[in-house]
């Protein structure tokens, strides 16, 4: 069986592309991504069977009641978003373990994730017997090193979903900073949209075979991406892969959209969000992310001198300071907020700026 991980850039797409893989039957997966932390660790370093998959359960509950997923909309599928899903937890804990037992040797981290999956998936009453993919979402740049770590991987496919740079980077500043008043949004989250936009294909790169997927294409070309898709993995092309859905239902998109969209948009348009930007900010990205907007045939926007050097306050800091202030007394004093202000701006100037392009020298993939 194929390993495929997926991982997200910024606002670009992972969990729709995600999506349409849904009721595939060939492709072995959870509906949601697959949280790569101590919780996970704790559940493969469990040596009772039937504990692990409790366990699972337990640390997993979106999967088996998509009520309890309310930021992505799980509680609010189908047609007329009122439907959600269950998949039956003592099921899944016989049928697990009953996978496990049946090897006479002690099953090691990847089999136990392959018998998740499995016993997932039959539990749902799905046929494996055509499965030739397990498809993992990882998400994060760090949980896929830790997925890659943890499971001992030696080979491995990479999809990464990207959109314009400049629309990769305002979007979820944008989107984030208004969600809740901006209550989940301070200094580190920050500099984790900046470095995924400018930063992630690179490092990416040097873990497994990267493949790109443009968000603009996945929707304005969306049969030719999903045969090539096929294609490339050696799986059939069905018609599901034209469907967004969780678990055979119809997924409307998350909360941070603040608006209900589903599906494929022929239409779909790069919009660049300059609320939080000056211009300066936004010729400074485009000139550090030249190399991709290049390989990846997108626009470049702004024709003024390049601006190699951005060591003042960007917008979007200033504006995720101010955002700061305002919400720490939220749930008691973010003193932790607040002190990380210094230390994010020091390393945005010293990881986010030209003179790292000389450590940017390799080929960029190609995307699907």
């Amino acid at each position: 069986m194929k390993l495929i991980l997926l991982t997200a850039g910024g606002r670009a797409g992972s969990d729709f592309f995600h999506s349409l893989l849904d009721g595939h039957s060939q492709i072995l997966q959870f509906p949601g991504y697959l949280r790569i932390d101590k919780n996970l660790k704790y559940i493969l370093k469990t040596k009772d069977l039937k504990k692990k998959a409790k366990l699972f359960v337990k640390f997993y509950p979106e999967f088996f009641d998509s009520k309890k997923n309310k930021l992505e909309r799980w509680n609010k599928l189908g047609e007329k978003r009122k439907g959600y899903f269950k998949v039956n937890p003592k099921a899944f804990i016989r049928i697990f373990y009953d996978l496990s037992i049946k090897r006479e040797k002690k099953i090691d981290n990847y089999q136990c994730l392959i018998n998740f999956h499995l016993a997932y998936f039959i539990t749902r009453k799905k046929n494996i017997r055509s499965v030739k993919i397990l498809f993992v979402h990882t998400h994060l740049l760090s949980w896929t090193k830790e997925f890659i770590k943890l499971f001992n991987i030696k080979k491995v496919d990479i999809l990464h979903t990207i959109r314009h740079p400049l629309s990769s980077l305002s979007s979820p500043i944008k989107s984030w900073l208004s969600f809740e008043g901006g209550k989940n949004f301070f200094s580190k989250d920050l500099f984790y949209q900046l470095d995924t936009v400018v930063n992630c294909i690179y490092d990416l790169n040097k873990l497994g075979r990267l493949h790109i997927i443009k968000l603009e294409r996945l929707h304005r070309e969306n049969t030719l991406v999903m045969k090539k898709f096929c294609k490339k993995f050696k799986i059939k092309y069905e018609l599901t892969l034209k469907r967004s859905s969780k678990n055979d239902l119809k997924w409307w998109g998350d909360k941070i959209s603040k608006k209900y969209v589903t599906g494929i948009n022929k239409k779909f348009t790069i919009k660049i969000y300059d609320d939080h930007f000056y211009e300066r900010d936004l010729i400074f990205f485009q000139n550090l992310t030249k190399k991709i907007i290049k390989k990846y045939n997108y626009r470049f926007y702004y024709v003024k001198k390049n601006i190699l050097f951005n060591l003042f306050p960007m917008k979007c800091e200033i504006d995720v300071w101010r955002n700061t202030i305002k919400n720490l007394f939220y749930g008691g004093f973010r003193w932790k907020h607040l002190l990380s202000i210094p230390i994010f701006y020091f390393l945005r100037i010293c990881m986010i700026n030209k003179f790292q392009e000389s450590l940017k020298r390799k080929t960029l993939p190609n995307e699907i």
